[in-house]
This record gives structure tokens, C-alpha cells and sequence, in this order.
């Protein structure tokens, strides 16, 4: 296992079936998603509060020597990819931390809230408290975002860390090498949108090696 890698979940908590279990929420029926035609009728008052948004959100750098590569970033319809963009502020927070060394680093608890943001401040100072964290190129693919109520929703990928070192932050060295034979693993996350938009994850589940992600 590559922990600075994998950054959240299997390293952070929870064994591999947690990822079976619902997500709060999931089994609100469908036919709550007649809410969207409501969202369409009101965007030109979202609009105007995501541009606000957009110029409180802070900074995110995640260095010249990690890259998270997302896929699957745009779909057309503007909930859904407002929900994506900021389900990837939720891991771009946790690396940027890590990455910086910086345990309250204003993004992430701009991105993360309740028992996720304990969990990632929690596995971030661990890591940080190593002296660790991360080069190399992850992968984030299979993105899907399913939409419970205008304020709720679950979003879920699969992360591929096989290009990823564990490396000692102050000299740069490898302290563990890449495995190419890493599998992928599924994250499950539920998210709410707050009163300023911003569609924080709330929670997570990990499950490595789902079938969802071969």
C-alpha cells in the first residue's frame, strides 16, 4: 500500500466493504430529481453566486511534481458539473495539504466539512508529522454524480495511483516507489451544497480493487 498516495481512504479509515454501504440519502426515490427543472429556472441567480464563489475559492498548488488528472470533468449540465468541480477541490485540498505540509490549509475546509474534513485533517497530519508526501501522476476516472435533492447529491471514481511515489518531503528522496500494479480504488462520497454553493463531501468510503474500476 502507498498511504501518501492513496491520500484518502484505504490509509485513512474504514475497511474495504464500507464502500457497499448506502450513502445517506441514496434511497430518496428518483422522481426528487424533478427538482432540476427548478434549478434551470433560477440559473441566472446561481450564475451570479458562482461567480462569487469563484472569486472567494482559494488557491490550490499542488506543486511542479504532482498532477491529479481528472476525467470525465465536463457533462453538459451545469449541477452535475458544478458537483464535479468541486468533489475534485475535495481531493486537490488533502494534496495541496500534504504536499505543503500545511494542516489547515485554507482549502480544506472550504471543500470538506463534517466527518470527512476530521478524517482528512486527521490523515493529513499524520502525514505531515512523517516528514512524507507525494510525486508522480494520479488518475481520476469514472466520475458520476448522482443528484438526491437541490442540495445533495453522491459522487463516485476510481483513483489510479500506480504512478505515484512516496517520497521524504524535505530531500525529495523516494522513501516508497510507485507499484504499476497498484489497483484502482472506488470512492463513494456524499456531498451537500452549502449557503455559500459550494458542494462540500460530507463523506467518504474506499474500496480497493472494485470491479468498477477494472
Amino acid at each position: 500500500m502507498v498511504c501518501t498516495a492513496l491520500l484518502i481512504g484505504a490509509c485513512g479509515g474504514g475497511d474495504d466493504d464500507s464502500a457497499d454501504d448506502p450513502i445517506p440519502g441514496a434511497d430518496q426515490s428518483a422522481t426528487e430529481n424533478d427538482g432540476e427543472d427548478n434549478t434551470d429556472t433560477e440559473a441566472p441567480e446561481e450564475d451570479t453566486a458562482d461567480d462569487d464563489t469563484d472569486s472567494d475559492r482559494p488557491e490550490i498548488d499542488l506543486g511542479d511534481d504532482f498532477e491529479n488528472i481528472y476525467e470525465d470533468d465536463e457533462t453538459g449540465d451545469e449541477t452535475t458539473d458544478a458537483i464535479l468541480r468541486d468533489s475534485r477541490g475535495y481531493f486537490d485540498a488533502v494534496d495541496a495539504a500534504i504536499i505543503h505540509q500545511d494542516t489547515e490549509h485554507p482549502a480544506l475546509s472550504y471543500y470538506i466539512t463534517g466527518d470527512a474534513l476530521v478524517a482528512s485533517v486527521d490523515l493529513v497530519s499524520t502525514i505531515v508529522g512523517k516528514g512524507e508526501s507525494a510525486s508522480g501522476t494520479a488518475r481520476i476516472f469514472n466520475r458520476s454524480v448522482e443528484v438526491f435533492d437541490e442540495e445533495t447529491a453522491a459522487v463516485s471514481f476510481c483513483r489510479d495511483f500506480s504512478e505515484v511515489d512516496d517520497i521524504d518531503h524535505d530531500s525529495g528522496d523516494i522513501a516508497t516507489p510507485a507499484d504499476p500494479s497498484a489497483k484502482p480504488t472506488l470512492y463513494v462520497t456524499r456531498v451537500e451544497l452549502n449557503d455559500v454553493g459550494v458542494w462540500q463531501t460530507i463523506e467518504y468510503r474506499g474500496e480497493r480493487g472494485a470491479s468498477e474500476c477494472n
